[in-house]
């Protein structure tokens, strides 16, 4: 039997100096040892390895003789971004994805030759795809950052990244693409009438956000061990969390209506997520049955009869973000009112808080350091203006 592939073949030293990877049975020589050209040519050759299903890639083998290309750049950040975003598959998604572009487009061509007007050409696929035009600026400065990273490993000159920062923004106005819809918050009347809909667990994490301003993986991802309750106001310390990377912590007051909503989910394994994808399914799974009218008589569908032995799909421990959502949506149609998603109710929160408190206290239930990503989401409500502009001076 032979040998299983691997898809990450070793990178070696040569008795020649050179470094040396073996792909499918064929040695590729990438130069200097050690030297941040064979680093980046050993990386773009073992992406293209495991994208042709762990089949060598028709190159030269001695790649000492190559020019280091886009490819180059590209297979180095892959590499980074393993460790980077190893726990947020979002980002991880979103930045292969840039990849897969870039070399699609550049991918043979010299690095050196990647400046403003290929950045320029790249927002025109952004464009033309229909997208806003602050997701388009947003993956014009993401593909600046994989050739900034490139910088840090000494393949790209720092004056290509200075070249590259130089195109500026799509302004307001001067783009066809179009603009965003601006995030809301939510009615309380919409949210009460759909949550009449929903099982009582994604009830509770309906009420744990609202009334504490999470963003909605925070709430998913609550478990018992996580929540200090040593003092009178229980605190939830979440282990991970929008920007732990960047070292600050995260400290959520689990009071009032939150701490109502969570105490009967507090009596399970400390280590368990409180809100059960497979506790909801159960629920709506009893609904239906207590709500189906079976026919008397022989061969008849009754409750439990029909169960798969082994379903395709099982509901996991922990409820993702996009299952959340989908929950709410689904409650919602029922309710027969606006759709609407998670998120919002973060914006309802730091918006009711705001206008009974100040900004100040919406920043600190939110957690931004700077007010004015605070004043992004809390937008003053039309009567608050309305109110204000009642109170103001009159010259007449």
């Amino acid at each position: 039997m032979p040998r299983p592939k691997k898809a990450m073949p070793d990178y070696r030293y040569h008795v020649s100096g050179q470094a040396v990877v073996t792909l499918d049975g064929s040695d590729f020589y990438l130069g200097e040892y050690d030297s941040p050209e064979s680093r980046a040519k050993y990386f773009a050759l073992l992406s293209e390895y495991n994208s042709n299903g762990l089949k060598a890639p028709d190159k030269p083998k001695r790649q000492i003789e190559q020019t280091l290309t886009v490819r180059c750049v590209t297979g180095e950040f892959r590499q980074h971004m393993k460790t980077k975003y190893a726990n947020n598959v979002k980002e991880l998604r979103r930045y292969r994805g840039l990849c897969d572009l870039i070399e699609l487009e550049y991918g043979e061509e010299p690095a050196s030759d990647f400046g403003p007007r290929k950045l320029s050409r790249l927002r025109e696929v952004f464009i033309a795809s229909g997208n806003s035009r602050n997701y388009v600026n947003r993956q014009v400065r993401n593909i600046v950052l994989i050739f900034k990273h490139a910088v840090s490993c000494e393949i790209v000159k720092p004056d290509q990244l200075v070249s590259l920062n130089s195109l500026e923004p799509l302004r307001y106005g001067q783009t066809e693409a179009p603009e965003p819809d601006p995030v809301t918050f939510v009615e309380i009347d919409i949210v009460k009438a759909t949550a009449k809909h929903l099982s009582p667990t994604v009830k509770a994490m309906v009420r744990v956000q609202a009334a504490t301003g999470m963003r909605p993986g925070e709430v998913c991802k609550m478990r018992p061990c996580d929540i200090d309750r040593s003092r009178e106001d229980w605190i939830y310390r979440p282990a991970k969390h929008k920007t732990a990377h960047r070292g600050k912590t995260k400290a959520v007051p689990i009071v009032g209506d939150a701490r109502e909503a969570i105490v009967p989910l507090l009596f399970r394994d400390p280590e368990a997520f409180c809100f059960s994808p497979q506790e909801s399914s159960q629920w709506y799974r009893d609904q239906r049955s207590a709500n189906r009218v079976t026919p008397d008589g022989p061969g008849r569908n009754k409750p439990g009869t029909n169960v798969k032995a082994n379903p395709k799909s099982r509901a996991g421990d922990m409820f993702s973000t996009n299952g959340y959502h989908q929950a709410i949506k689904r409650a919602a149609k029922k309710a027969k009112v606006d759709h609407w998603f998670p998120y919002q109710l973060r914006h309802l929160a730091g918006t009711v808080v705001r206008d009974a408190l100040g900004v100040e206290a919406a920043q600190a239930l939110l957690g931004h350091s700077k007010a004015a990503m605070t004043e992004h989401y809390a937008k003053q409500t039309e009567e608050k203006a309305i109110q204000a502009a009642k109170a103001g001076p009159s010259i007449a």
